[in-house]
């Protein structure tokens, strides 16, 4: 009687463990998929603002056909998210978002860029 209960506990402490390190990577891909969520949806919000700023006429304090002097504003440079850049030219503005959780690749943090032109906004995720 003695050694099956020996090995229940034994099964037992094998299974817990086993669900500790399951419930460990559901919750570290969740913080990285929410993570690339937030940053995706910032690019497209800083995008809009760009887009607007290129339609704007001059006159109302916009670009008039044109992004250069857009900026991203302040409190969107550094977020919960992450941090955010942009390059601006005349004809587009490219961005660049590094999240704060550790993205697919395991090493490096989640990782989208965006480009804004007269077509639209793309984003694409690196990592």
């Amino acid at each position: 009687m003695g050694s099956q209960q020996l090995l229940l506990t034994v099964v037992g402490v094998i299974v817990v463990g086993l669900m500790v390190y399951a419930g460990y990577n559901i919750g570290r891909d969740y913080l990285e998929n929410a993570n690339r969520d937030q940053i995706i949806s910032t690019l497209y919000d800083l995008g809009l603002l760009a887009q607007q700023y290129y339609k704007k006429d001059l006159t109302q304090g916009g670009g008039g056909g044109t992004y250069t002097g857009w900026s991203i504003p302040n409190s969107y440079k550094t977020t919960a998210a992450g941090t955010f850049e942009e390059v601006v030219r005349a004809d587009r503005v490219d961005l660049n978002a590094v999240g704060t959780s550790i993205g697919r690749n395991g090493t490096a943090p989640v990782h989208a860029t965006a480009r804004v032109d007269e077509n639209g906004i793309r984003v694409t995720v690196l990592n």
